[in-house]
């Protein structure tokens, strides 16, 4: 019946901008209201294209306090999605709201960060971060790694909840190329920073195999595209902006994906989990939690910031077919690891945990 359904109020960054985390936000909602045991209340924090303005963050974090207090009574369990920035800022204040009106709070911390940020604090702040943020009921985290930072630290249950896709949308059509002999097409997808390993993919550029090239898509924040190509030597080429829908489509093209990042906030990249989906091995940095998703039997791990590290990786699958082609095996495997629909039901469990302990004590 209506009333035994769970009510959950959930807090977080939906579309539009397309990114990672209004995706896997839009994403829990959606199945979540394909769940008919869960009633939804969706409060969106997305700030648009002002992400970064002060006016903008300040008139999100009241409307969101004001939705909370408003709705929260009217909820079996609240939920809020934030990066570590927004957990520290307005989590603090959604978790006195909730516990002024008894309601178990659910964080979820976009990125693998959290517990580097924690570590890396004072005293005083590690205090007020253990009773304002890691108090909470159930915190959510996407790394073991993080887990384990935190784990002697953290006053509420920590429960690991992984980056996570849909199935890829489209399959490989006639329009696809055909799949190579041997591992020659590379490609990046993600922002143009220095952090995400573009200077390692400009300077192994001209030692790579003959036949070898490299394709970066992602918006061009910290890079000219002109610089791109001409520091590339002809293999290591900017293709543009793609959307999520075009990113899906256009991976069947190539046969390996390349992420040598040293990027401070990296947890599970999605686009390793999306690379995983389309049968396409990985590339990536020994570096922070991306060993916990990129081992010897999905791809080949490579020492950050190494420009010959990362080139021997590149010639060793470019010669070597079998390896090749048990990592795009391995590749495929490893994708039913980050189906949503799993970690979609980790996320009901715990709701659905927190809400029957409240029905008990009410």
């Amino acid at each position: 019946m209506i009333r035994d359904r769970v009510r959950v109020l959930l807090i977080g960054p939906l579309p539009p901008p397309m990114g990672g985390t209004t995706r896997h936000f839009r994403t829990l909602v959606r199945d979540l209201e394909a769940n008919g045991e869960f009633d939804v209340r969706v409060v969106d924090t997305s700030r648009g294209d002002e992400h970064a303005r002060l006016l903008s963050n300040l008139r999100v974090a009241l409307a969101t306090l004001w939705a909370v207090l408003r709705r929260a009574r009217r909820v079996d369990v609240v939920s809020y999605h934030a990066s570590t920035r927004g957990l520290v800022t307005v989590g603090p204040l959604i978790l006195g709201l909730c516990r002024l009106v008894r309601r178990p709070l659910v964080l979820r911390i976009f990125g693998g960060g959290f517990g580097d940020y924690y570590l890396a604090q004072g005293r005083l702040r590690r205090a007020l971060v253990r009773h304002l943020v890691l108090s909470a009921d159930v915190v959510l985290l996407q790394t073991r790694r993080a887990i384990g930072q935190l784990r002697a630290h953290a006053r509420g249950e920590l429960v690991w909840f992984s980056t996570y896709i849909d199935a890829p949308a489209t399959q490989p059509g006639p329009g696809t190329q055909p799949v190579a002999d041997r591992c020659c097409r590379f490609v990046f997808l993600g922002h143009l920073w220095k952090s995400k390993g573009i200077e390692t993919l400009l300077y192994a550029a001209s030692r790579m195999p003959a036949g070898c090239s490299i394709d970066v898509f992602g918006p061009a924040d910290e890079y000219e595209p002109g610089e791109i190509d001409r520091r590339g030597a002809g293999r290591v080429r900017y293709r543009g902006v793609l959307t999520h829908e075009e990113v899906d489509a256009r991976l069947w093209d190539y046969d390996c994906l390349v992420l040598p990042t040293v990027h401070p906030n990296e947890g599970y990249p999605g686009v390793i989990a999306e690379a995983f989906a389309h049968g396409i091995p990985v590339i990536a940095t020994r570096w922070l939690a991306i060993p916990e998703v990129v081992d010897g039997n999905c791809g080949l791990l490579v020492e950050p910031r190494d420009a010959g590290s990362f080139v021997g990786a590149v010639e060793r699958l470019h010669a070597d077919p079998v390896l090749w082609d048990r990592l795009r095996a391995g590749a495929r495997a490893k994708a039913a690891e980050f189906d949503h629909a799993r970690w979609s039901r980790v996320f009901e469990e715990v709701c659905g945990r927190l809400a029957q302990r409240r029905r008990l004590r009410a």
